[in-house]
């Protein structure tokens, strides 16, 4: 990969992680939420049930 391709790969990154940020911060009870689906995540649910498990 040439330098502009990590460059917008890296900005794209960011962009996202700014977006899951702010949708985390400005949404009630976010940090619970955020918590739940790690643990989840890390127990092996499957990313189709954790919606239903962690609200």
């Amino acid at each position: 990969m040439d330098k502009e391709a990590i460059k917008g790969l890296l900005i794209l990154l960011a962009v996202g992680l700014a977006l899951a940020l702010l949708a985390i911060v400005g949404t009630e009870d976010g940090w619970h939420k955020l918590g739940c689906v790690a643990r989840a995540t890390v127990h092996g649910i499957a990313l189709s049930n954790i919606r239903s498990v962690c609200l």
